[in-house]
């Protein structure tokens, strides 16, 4: 038997294999499809008393996704407290001991790496070690770091919301086990010019009903809904929006006019304004999209990237799957002398990152 059958052969193309793969698939469905409208009436009525019990089945996993969570939440009380130690250390408030430090070096690390790799991170330790002696407080810019070691946070992350994400001190998820379940996603800020708030949220609400449109589909609960927070900015702070002028001119072909008007502006913080629907709305393909999209990202952030930040500052959880740099999500600047239009307030494209989100 040639057990290379389907397999690419060297120089092939891994596409065509899995366009074949996805081929063969379709074409075992409608033959499966066809041999089942076959079957004569009474083993039908079988099959559906089969089908019938497979709902079954989806009702007690519905069940057991429930209390998962509950037993989730309740371990996740010992997460929090080791948590919050590491928030001590991060911010500086503790000073571990030797005996909290007996971990194996990072050298160790570095020689598990690339001869090329090995001499940036030595060059570059060389360096930074020098700058960051005067710093002895803390972990600086922990967070921020953590966040753009990951790609799909770092496309979000503009030049300006650098020096406000240098004031984000931890981020934490709680879950809900209440009448409402899901998670909820706090970053804690230290005070700064920008904004009052100590806190910014993100909710998430999960359902665990099985979909009546699509029961056989059932692979547990899903988020369904996300709601943010409102930020309090500063007079002038607010790097969400910016102010551009535009000039107008008049149906009846009078002097022309110039108006400012405030539009989106791509920002990390466009994260804490979600649109408002739920999946069970009726929506336009860009709005399913771009929920979709968010959902993935606070998944993302509460099952990977909070439990592992330290893996994620390091860069020995950064997988390189993400490192794509063949998307390229530059915009151009509405420039003074634009037309007025109707694109305003549309969402700005980094908000979402739909493209680079489908990844996970």
């Amino acid at each position: 038997m040639d057990g290379t059958k389907g397999v690419p052969k060297e120089g092939g193309d891994i596409s065509d294999s899995a366009e074949l793969h996805e081929s063969r698939s379709e074409d075992a469905k409608i033959s499966a499809l066809h041999d089942y409208h076959l079957l004569p009436a009474p083993v039908k009525r079988r099959v559906r008393a089969l089908k019938k019990l497979q709902y079954e089945t989806l009702k007690i996993d519905s069940q057991f996704y429930k209390e998962l969570f509950e037993l989730e939440a309740k371990y996740d009380v010992q997460h929090q407290q080791i948590f919050s130690k590491r928030r001590g250390i991060v911010t500086g408030d503790v000073e571990p001991n030797d005996e909290e430090c007996d971990w194996p070096s990072d050298d160790e690390d570095v020689d598990n790496l690339s001869e090329n790799v090995k001499e940036k991170v030595t060059v570059s330790n060389e360096t930074e070690d020098k700058a960051l002696e005067a710093e002895s407080k803390g972990i600086p810019d922990f967070w921020l770091k953590t966040l753009q070691n990951i790609s799909l946070f770092d496309e979000m992350v503009q030049e300006h919301d650098r020096d406000i994400l240098n004031h984000l001190v931890d981020v934490k998820c709680v879950l809900n086990t209440g009448e409402e379940p899901g998670f909820t996603l706090e970053f804690y800020f230290s005070p700064n010019k920008y904004f009052t708030n100590t806190i910014l949220t993100k909710q998430y609400y999960f359902n665990y009903e099985i979909p009546s449109d699509d029961p056989f589909g059932y692979e547990g609960p899903e988020i369904v809904r996300a709601k943010g927070c409102v930020i309090n900015w500063n007079p002038g702070k607010n790097v969400t929006v910016k102010l551009v002028k535009k000039v107008q001119k008049r149906k009846s072909g009078g002097a022309k006019r110039t108006v400012t008007k405030s539009v989106r502006e791509d920002s990390f913080f466009n994260f804490f304004t979600p649109p408002a629907e739920s999946l069970s709305d009726d929506l336009d393909e860009d709005t399913e999209l771009l929920l979709e999209s968010d959902f993935k990202l606070g998944q993302f952030l509460r099952e990977s990237v909070i439990p592992r930040a330290v893996l994620y500052f390091t860069g020995e959880a950064v997988d390189s799957e993400y490192d794509d740099d063949d998307d390229d999500f530059d915009d151009e600047d509405i420039s003074d002398d634009d037309e007025d239009d109707d694109d305003d307030d549309e969402l700005p494209s980094s908000f979402g990152l739909s493209e680079k989100i489908t990844q996970l």
